[in-house]
């Protein structure tokens, strides 16, 4: 309701607007002219009245009809005269609108067809009926006879003629290119400018002004000067030639209002050439009509001619960019930056506000990937999609075409999208989709933020054409990731396969090095064990008598040898020193103590035979431990046969365990010769016995055992030695989670 009433206010006030203009423009020709209005030279209201139906529409005859009417009763015509020249006017202005609408005219007069159109329907044709309505009611009511009725008639209807080619072009210049004339112009083109005017303007007082009256022709004066009105006619064709619409339009106005003061005066070379001052009019009035359509076309065909060598050099302009970035796709494979030289190249060249490029993700999200824009407008590049007009037409991809509106206001848009047009100042958009074997790839945009704007045809054609490009680029670019990632695949599927082959080659090697540590140790330490037990054998083969008595002492090493030898076999045979084997375990809650107790008591002949002494210091308050007994026995006793093996006799052991960080440490302490920091480190690991190495006995399978041991049972196992100052061998067990009532 609000928004009809506002409709017809604004009715109103064009209405309002229009009668006075139009009552105006008739007050100034009959004042100026002193005449009457079927014998002006020039009927302003006539070009008054086109234009506002041209720009308003035909709703507004009603103001051109008031308009005439109050300004014939304003100057004493009777109510019918009043009455006929108005429906005359209005009928004639309504005609013509109408006639220059089906003959496609454009008020922008930029084409010869305008121009054309304008003069021959709008001047010509349509003022017949004016001119015939006035002089038939003046006829009828007995103003005119019928020996005027001609010379009126033509008066009327060249009034019109000359009216509407004067005023007409002059206001819709104005309303549709008046802007321009506040831009910049080049300081010698203003300098001709004012030359032109200048030189009109002198020549137009010459003629029209200084030529004087009849009665200087008749006495001789100016006899052969009667032809001088066409004078400034070069200055015209001059100012429509340089300054086109605008020129031809000025230089009317001027050469009319000097053309018709010096005839309305009595001088002049109409007034020269005519024996009363209507014949005078009529001459004045063809040549103002004949001046002016000539201005006009020549001003129109220069704009044509200007427009096709612009639209040649676009052709030209759009050829090479199309060719340019044919090239840069096939060179390079860098298409973000195509992208950007895109836009940039295109906003350039259709002289759009904003020009991007957005691709479409798998998800339906769309970023703009690149953007050209006028400083003076938001940005849209790495914008928010929330906030973005695209999200919300999907259907450009479906449909596959282009999309272009004139003017964004005339359309009905979502909330979202009249945020989107508001927040990015848009008038008018132009969308080319941008899909490959039907996939959408993204949107090639234009945008126009300063007015609305009708997209001509070459530049939809040319962003088509670019959109084919933008196509390619976006297709080579995928697959070009396609083939990045398949050779990321290919290299990765490459680099399992080297580590695979590398883990097997590690796999062989351990495999030759066990193969390796198999024979040493059958070569070296079963030989070892085996030669020890001969030399014993042998020994009591040398004692006299033929039965020989054994001590318990050779006894016992015979049967540690052995032991020993089977242990060895047995190790190697079960790949006991395999760290992908597990060790069988019965782990339960013990005294250390106890266990260090009964162990002793095996060890004291072999601690005699090598002159040792063993100190236990091991308190009775210790935690239970969780272990098993048999491995712990293990190890202790390859510790201490270690420990004798490799030192002189005599040396003192002292065994310590004290309880520390939830764990039992035990410390197997000898004062012998003691060990390199080479021979620390590799002590408790699997190593092959070095040919240039003749100290080292064996491949360090004890010892590793007892590191397999006591990692089993969740410790750790070291030994910290320097070469002359004794050894200390060290590890950690767990203690019991459950400790017993009674410590035994």
């Amino acid at each position: 309701m609000t928004s009809a009433k506002s409709a017809f206010r604004s009715n109103l006030v064009k209405l309002a607007l229009v009668a006075i203009a139009y009552w105006s423009g008739g007050w100034l020709c009959l004042r100026w002219m002193g005449i009457a209005a079927e014998v002006s030279p020039l009927w302003l209201p006539a070009g008054i009245a086109i234009t506002a139906l041209l720009i308003y529409g035909e709703k507004m005859w009603l103001g051109i009809f008031l308009g005439d009417a109050i300004l014939m009763v304003f100057f004493g015509e009777n109510y019918g005269v009043a009455l006929s020249s108005a429906l005359g006017s209005t009928l004639s202005g309504v005609i013509a609108v109408r006639l220059l609408r089906c003959g496609q005219f454009s008020s922008k007069l930029s084409k010869i067809q305008d121009v054309t159109e304008l003069i021959l329907l709008g001047a010509m044709i349509a003022p017949l009926i004016n001119a015939s309505i006035n002089t038939f009611v003046q006829l009828a009511i007995g103003d005119l006879s019928w020996g005027d009725f001609g010379q009126r008639w033509w008066l009327l209807w060249l009034g019109d003629c000359s009216g509407i080619l004067v005023t007409a072009p002059l206001l819709l210049r104005i309303k549709f290119h008046g802007h321009r004339i506040l831009r910049r112009q080049n300081k010698s083109r203003i300098l001709e400018l004012f030359i032109c005017i200048g030189l009109l303007l002198v020549l137009s007082w010459l003629v029209f002004i200084c030529q004087g009256s009849s009665s200087s022709v008749q006495g001789g004066g100016l006899t052969t000067a009667q032809y001088l009105e066409y004078l400034p006619f070069p200055m015209v064709v001059w100012a429509a030639l340089r300054f086109q619409t605008w020129g031809a339009v000025l230089a009317n106005i001027f050469v009319a209002i000097l053309a018709i003061s010096g005839t309305l005066k009595g001088i002049g070379p109409f007034v020269i050439q005519s024996p009363n001052l209507f014949q005078a009019i009529l001459l004045l009035q063809i040549f103002i009509i004949i001046v002016s359509a000539t201005a006009l076309l020549l001003s129109v065909a220069v704009t044509e001619r200007q427009r096709a060598e612009k639209q040649l050099r676009d052709a030209v302009e759009r050829d090479h960019l199309l060719a340019e970035i044919a090239l840069r796709i096939r060179q390079s494979l860098e298409v973000e930056q195509i992208f950007k030289t895109t836009v940039a190249e295109i906003r350039r060249l259709i002289h759009a506000d904003r020009v991007f490029i957005a691709t479409l993700h798998n998800d339906g999200r769309l970023d703009v990937v690149a953007e050209s824009v006028i400083p003076r407008y938001s940005s849209i590049l790495r914008g928010s999609v929330k906030d973005d007009l695209l999200t919300d037409i999907q259907s450009l991809f479906t449909r596959g075409q282009t999309f272009m509106v004139a003017d964004i206001d005339s359309i009905n848009l979502s909330e979202t999208m009249e945020q989107y047009t508001q927040r990015y100042h848009i008038k008018a958009a132009l969308i080319v989709p941008l899909h490959v074997d039907g996939q959408p790839l993204g949107l090639l945009v234009a945008h126009q933020c300063s007015q609305r704007r009708h997209w001509q045809k070459e530049e939809v054609r040319l962003l088509e054409q670019l959109a084919d490009q933008m196509m390619i680029a976006m297709g080579q670019a995928k697959l070009y990731q396609k083939v990045q990632k398949l050779n990321s695949n290919l290299e990765e599927q490459v680099q399992e396969h080297t580590y695979q082959l590398q883990d097997k080659i590690q796999e062989v090697q351990k495999l030759y090095d066990m193969k390796a540590v198999f024979l040493q140790a059958v070569s070296h330490d079963l030989r070892t064990s085996i030669m020890g037990m001969l030399m014993l054998l042998k020994n009591l083969q040398n004692r006299q008598g033929e039965n020989l008595s054994i001590s318990h002492g050779i006894l016992d090493r015979m049967i540690k040898s052995s032991n020993r030898q089977l242990t060895l076999i047995n190790a190697l045979s079960k790949d006991h020193f395999a760290e992908e084997f597990p060790l069988n375990m019965n782990l339960q809650a013990i005294s250390l103590k106890k266990v260090v107790a009964n162990l002793s008591q095996g060890w004291q002949s072999y601690l005699s035979q090598n002159k040792a002494t063993l100190i236990l210091e091991i308190s009775d308050n210790l935690p239970f431990i969780f272990a098993d007994s048999n491995q712990l026995s293990q190890v202790f006793g390859h510790l201490l046969s270690n420990a004798l093996k490799h030192n002189t006799p005599g040396i003192n052991l002292v065994l310590k365990a004290t309880f520390s960080n939830g764990m039992i440490r035990c410390c197997l302490i000898d004062n012998g010769v003691g060990m390199e920091e080479k021979q620390c480190a590799q002590m408790f690991r699997l190593y092959l016995r070095s040919l240039h190495d003749r100290r080292r006995t064996g491949i360090g399978l004890g010892s590793y055992q007892c590191r397999q041991i006591i990692e089993a049972h969740g410790g750790k196992i070291g030994v910290d030695s320097s070469p002359g100052e004794g050894c200390q061998i060290w590890f950690t067990l767990p203690i019991a989670k459950s400790q017993p009532s009674a410590v035994s």
